[in-house]
């Protein structure tokens, strides 16, 4: 599988690709499936309760566990700093970004609840989300509103909507000048 300058190469000779394109190389695909070693039983489709680690991650990181693990806390007290800078700087030449713009959290509930739980949240405020959202976010969403009173707007989207523009008046209707966040997920994880 591809280290992290590998993937940075391989996300450059296809970042001018239309992404309906891309979707469909077979090639591109292979490539990345080389690098997952998956269980021939079964065809895993959920990725979000547990994410597989392609073989050269899972390496590097049991590699350095053990060094953590050696070093102990001389590691965790110097160390582990500069590496993270290190880290950073790489993931944010490949994202075009400055490193002190971007934030390494474990997964995307740490992220998305550092979002939810870090706003200035005021009494009143309102953030509108659906029903059908990832449970944990709404758990985050349910503990702002009890710590800050904020107003939980939720929208339920239809299994079957007519088109994209119900989904959007959905959303829309549930907007008010008091809506300080608005969670709009790019799939429900429940109906795929």
């Amino acid at each position: 599988m591809l280290s992290l300058d590998g993937l940075t190469e391989m996300v450059s000779s296809v970042s001018s690709v239309p992404s309906a394109e891309l979707a469909g190389d077979e090639n591109f695909w292979a490539a990345i499936r080389k690098g997952y070693r998956l269980k021939p039983d079964y065809i895993n489709l959920e990725n979000g309760y547990y994410n597989f680690l392609p073989e050269q991650v899972l390496e590097k990181f049991i590699e350095h566990v053990r060094e953590v693990n050696y070093q102990g806390s001389y590691y965790m007290r110097t160390v582990q700093y500069e590496n993270k800078k290190a880290i950073a700087a790489k993931l944010a030449a490949i994202a075009d970004c400055y490193p002190d713009e971007l934030i390494i959290t474990k997964n995307t509930t740490e992220s998305l609840d550092m979002i939810v739980g870090g706003l200035d949240w005021k009494p009143g405020d309102e953030a509108v989300m659906a029903e059908q959202d990832y449970g944990a976010m709404l758990n985050m969403f349910n503990q702002v509103s009890k710590r800050y009173g904020v107003i939980n707007r939720v929208v339920s989207i239809p299994n079957h909507p007519r088109s994209d523009e119900e989904i959007v008046n959905l959303y829309a209707s549930a907007i008010t000048d008091k809506t300080k966040l608005l969670m709009v997920c790019h799939m429900i994880n429940i109906t795929g």
